[in-house]
């Protein structure tokens, strides 16, 4: 054996990688994002988590930065909050509700449906904007797909995005009716089958219908009547006074008029 120091005896070793562990542990939460008003201005920065794949609410624009009308209404909290707005890419399965609740961002803004169960472990704005979900069919609607629904539709796909609203809605009105739920990670994989004709339809909320026919004119339609309205509402984390912030903002919006000019700039069809 090697002169040297003595070895450390077990219990010393143990609570030497107690120590590491609470260390790392520290230095997790202090990574944490906020969850307050005063630790978001405190940093300067406040942590969007967006899911950039539902135009023309978020979606990466040509010079591949995120954009859309739910990133301007982010952008405009940042700015009454008096921080820069970051921007984190996360698929909709992961951000809601981990992301959030986690702490991994401060504040999650992509066409998310506030419903009674969401708000059991996430804090809500105020409704921003009022949508509806509704069949997405091939362009001619050939499976003769629609709502109300009919006994011809019994045993056919019905595609859904994980975690939305849609699947929610598909479980409780579609499923007991016969129908076949396939379940897409991806939304565009959702609308890649119903291109190809793998599925007869795929839900979806309804300013995506009229933005895929502005993108991709002849390709895709709307198919009978909505099948459940919806508001949407930005996140956080539960009992945050973001949230309380985020509400001012909204009623600045509407009364200056900057709320309908981003309306007519994202949504409203020309």
């Amino acid at each position: 054996m090697t002169a040297g120091r003595p070895r450390p005896s077990p219990r010393c070793a143990t609570l030497s990688r107690m120590k590491r562990f609470l260390a790392l542990l520290l230095t997790l939460c202090a990574v944490a994002q906020a969850t307050t008003v005063a630790e978001v201005k405190k940093k300067g920065v406040l942590v969007l988590g967006t899911d950039p794949t539902f135009t023309p609410f978020e979606f990466k624009g040509a010079d591949g930065q995120i954009q859309g009308f739910d990133i301007d209404i982010a952008r405009a909290v940042a700015k009454d909050l008096g921080v820069k707005l970051e921007i984190r890419a996360v698929g909709f399965g992961a951000l809601m509700p981990q992301s959030v609740t986690s702490g991994r961002v401060d504040m999650a803004v992509s066409g998310i449906t506030i419903t009674a169960e969401r708000a059991k472990i996430v804090s809500f704005s105020a409704p921003y904007y009022r949508s509806a979900q509704v069949f997405i069919v091939k362009q001619g609607n050939p499976s003769r797909f629609g709502w109300p629904w009919n006994s011809a539709m019994k045993g056919k796909t019905i595609g859904v995005q994980a975690n939305t609203t849609g699947q929610y809605v598909a479980n409780d009105l579609l499923k007991p009716r016969g129908a076949v739920i396939k379940v897409y990670d991806d939304f565009a994989a959702g609308l890649a089958d119903v291109r190809a004709g793998r599925i007869a339809a795929l839900i979806g909320d309804a300013p995506t219908v009229a933005d895929l026919q502005k993108r991709l004119p002849g390709q895709f339609q709307q198919a009978g009547s909505a099948l459940a309205a919806e508001d949407y509402g930005m996140v956080f984390k539960k009992n945050s006074d973001l949230a309380a912030a985020a509400n001012k903002t909204l009623a600045r919006l509407r009364s200056s008029g900057e709320y309908q000019a981003l309306l007519n700039k994202w949504i409203v069809q020309k």
